[in-house]
Formats: C-alpha cells, structure tokens, sequence
C-alpha cells in the first residue's frame, strides 16, 4: 500500500496540518503525495517547505490522473465547479477507480455521486488541525456502496491513524456533529484560552507567560479526562473546594451563561453545516 499515491485538490490550513503531522513523525518522506491549488507556482506559498516530498500542480485533471486517492479540499463555493471539471475532463474509468475523500463541511456523499456520476467510491472524513501536532481526531463516513476492503479506504485510514484518534465510521448528520465539535471546537478552546489569559494579564502576569499557562493548564487537564475517563464535572467538583478561588470563579461563569454559550457555539456551527448541504444540494436541481 506504500505506492499508494493521495493528492489533494486545495492546499490550505487544514491540509497542511495533515503535512505537518507527517512530518513530524517523519513518515512524509514515504508517502507520495500531490497537491492542487493556485499557489502552486507562487514560490512565496506556505507549501514550498514540503517541496522535496510533494508533487505540486495547478492542474486538477492532472492530479487526478496520478492520484488514487482524491481529496477535497477547497471551499464549499467552488467545489461544483471542480467537479464538473473533473467529470468532463477525466476519463470515466478513471473517475471509478479513485477514492474521492471530502473534507468540506456539508458536502455529501449523494452531492458528489451525482456531481461526478460515480457512487462505490466516494465518502467523507472530519478532522481538525490538531494533526499538526500528531494529536487530533477524525471520523469517516462512507457511501453504503463502498467496499469495506477496499485498498484506498484501508490506506487512508492507515495513515490517519498515524496523528489521529478515530471516533468512528459514522452517519453522514453525525459527521456533520463533528464537523461543529472536531473541527470548529479548536477555535472554541482558542477563545477561553485567550480569555483566561486575559485575565491573567489585567490581573498583572505578564503575556507570554499568561498564554502559555493558560494553554498549558487546558492542555494538562484534558489529558486528565482524556486519560482518566472522568466526567468533566467530577473534575471540576474535585478542584472546587468549599469557600475557595475556584468556586468563586465558577459562580462568575455561570451567571455569565458560558456553558450554554458553548452549546449554543457547536449547535450554530452544526446548523450551518446542515445549511451549506442544503446550499449544495440545491444547485443540483
């Protein structure tokens, strides 16, 4: 499975994340990736560090004609448009043959079947940016078509698993769940991290070091629940002792509403992901 070739049509963030982690591990060297995207000639892109081990192209066709594994990573806005390239470019017993992987929030399985006129071959995958540092999580969600043995399918998740926790091969609505929770809940940590540390500065610490205990200390304590198997609250109950700083600052928190917050960031995020499926499968009619 080595010689399995993956090629990305999109070179953001969230993709070079996934470049990071390789290369941390030191497993990018093995791989034979490509990768797609405007900036692919621009000598300036951020993709350049990885040169001596990705093949680079503005070409999707041509991509997609070295590649086994397809993934999409490009805005929701232009993924028809891509596809429709695809679909008249590539020849059909091409298009059959390679595993299309989307990453792109709200996108389904049923929209590209029918964008590309191909359906055994197709599913979805959520992951976040955390890969980056060889800790994230991803889920997949695969076409009811799809053989299970399949090579590419084992492959992709072979090396996924390599900077990632797998929460499971799920339903498409419970994928679109962990798009909000995986993929939008790094930026939602980012804000109490920031907050705390804030805090920490008005109180008088000093910047750097406010930011890096405050993303320390949410570092060390979700490797305890993480490790522990303990509820959140359990934890919090064992830190809160009667009278103490600590119970104090919850009471703020809780007259502040920030659990609610917090749920009402992952249902919007949630919503919107049902939303821009919605959005795609509209421009199907």
């Amino acid at each position: 499975m080595e010689n399995i070739r993956i090629g990305f049509i999109g070179g953001g963030r969230i993709v070079q994340a996934l470049l990071e982690g390789f290369y941390e591990i030191d497993y990018l060297r093995n791989m034979k990736i490509w990768i797609s995207c405007p900036s692919a000639e621009n000598e300036n892109s951020t993709l350049k560090r990885f040169n001596t081990h990705i093949q680079m192209t503005t070409s999707n066709t041509m991509l997609c004609n070295n590649c086994d594994i397809v993934l999409f990573a490009v805005k929701a806005k232009l993924i028809k448009s891509v596809c429709a390239e695809l679909e008249k470019a590539v020849d059909n017993t091409r298009l059959s043959q390679i595993l299309f992987v989307s990453i792109i929030p709200g996108l389904t399985i049923s929209t590209i079947t029918q964008w590309l006129h191909t359906q055994e071959n197709i599913m979805r995958i959520m992951y976040n940016v955390n890969v980056a540092k060889c800790n994230g999580s991803y889920a997949i969600s695969s076409s009811s078509k799809m053989n299970e043995n399949n090579l590419n399918q084992i492959y992709l998740k072979s090396i996924f698993d390599k900077v990632a926790y797998f929460a499971g091969n799920v339903s498409e609505s419970e994928l679109d769940i962990m798009c909000a929770l995986i993929g939008s809940g790094p930026a939602f940590f980012c804000t109490a991290v920031e907050g705390l540390a804030d805090g920490a500065v008005k109180a008088g610490l000093s910047r750097q070091l406010a930011n890096t205990l405050a993303a320390r200390t949410m570092l060390g304590c979700a490797d305890i629940l993480v490790t522990s198997s303990k509820h959140p609250a359990e934890l919090k109950n064992d830190i809160s002792t009667p009278g103490g700083t600590t119970i104090y600052g919850l009471h703020e928190l809780e007259n502040r509403c920030v659990r609610g917050a917090y749920m009402d960031a992952l249902m919007s995020a949630f919503n919107r992901a049902q939303t821009m499926a919605d959005q795609l499968a509209k421009e199907l009619k």
